[in-house]
Formats: structure tokens, C-alpha cells, sequence
């Protein structure tokens, strides 16, 4: 075990050489993200998902982002109420990456088999949504494959 964390030094000097943060999060946070959301995707949901997922994760870091990276993981987590909270901080509410949050938020309440709350949610922010297809597209998937 001390020969990996040993190793494990050795490779840091070299990621903070190659690896500099972009916006809070350095690149290989972005990857892992990105990665962690093409994996899941490709588990419960047709390839419009990857959609919604790679914009995200490609999204211009800044401070709703790593909010909505750690509420996806919360979600894959089956921690909801912990996502539901990052995705309504008003960070995550007032940035260009509003409807990418809500249909973060619906993705929870789909696997939280809420289908009112989902129903309830994309209602009171259809008009901001009809503005973003790759999240509006994301509640249609959601909202045809409930029950």
C-alpha cells in the first residue's frame, strides 16, 4: 500500500503541471463528470440523454457548475433531498444553467417515482425551458417514461 501512495505523490507534481484548474474545477474534475453522466445515461436513458449530459459537463465552468456535477452525483447516489437543495440554491437558480438544473431536478423525482412533483416542476418552468431543447427534450423522456 505504501508503494501506491508513494506513487501517488510522484504523479501529483506532474498534475499540477498539466492538470490547471479551469474556472473551480480542473480538467480532470470536468472528465470524470463527464464520464460519470455519459455512464449513468447510458443505464436508464435513450441517447437523448447523453445530450443534456455532455452540454452539461462541456458547459463554461462557473459557480452553479460544480454545484449541478455534485447534485448529479448526489442523484446517482439516491440522495435527493441533498441534490434537491444544491439545484434550488439561487446560484444554481440565477445562472445560465437554470434549465439545466430543473431537468437535473426532474431526473430525481423520476427515479424518486414522483411523477406529480416532475409533472409540477416542468409546468412552472415550461416558458424557460422551451428556450433550452437539450432540457426541454430531457423532461419529454422523463415525462413519456413514467408509469
Amino acid at each position: 500500500m505504501s508503494t501506491h501512495n508513494s506513487h501517488k505523490k510522484s504523479d501529483k507534481t506532474d498534475e499540477n503541471h498539466v492538470d490547471q484548474p479551469v474556472g473551480l474545477l480542473t480538467k480532470s474534475d470536468r472528465q470524470m463528470f463527464m464520464e460519470l453522466g455519459f455512464t449513468a445515461s447510458s443505464n436508464f436513458l435513450p441517447w437523448e440523454g447523453h445530450a443534456l449530459f455532455s452540454q452539461l459537463m462541456l458547459a463554461e465552468p462557473e459557480e452553479a457548475y460544480p454545484r449541478l456535477g455534485l447534485a448529479y452525483c448526489k442523484i446517482m447516489g439516491g440522495q435527493f433531498e441533498d441534490a434537491h437543495n444544491l439545484l434550488k440554491n439561487k446560484i444554481v437558480l440565477s445562472s445560465k444553467l437554470k434549465d439545466y438544473g430543473n431537468a437535473l431536478r426532474g431526473l430525481a423525482f423520476h427515479l424518486e417515482k414522483k411523477p406529480q412533483e416532475l409533472d409540477e416542476l416542468f409546468n412552472s418552468n415550461k416558458n424557460s425551458l422551451q428556450e433550452n431543447s437539450t432540457a426541454y427534450g430531457f423532461f419529454q423522456i422523463l415525462l413519456t417514461s413514467l408509469p
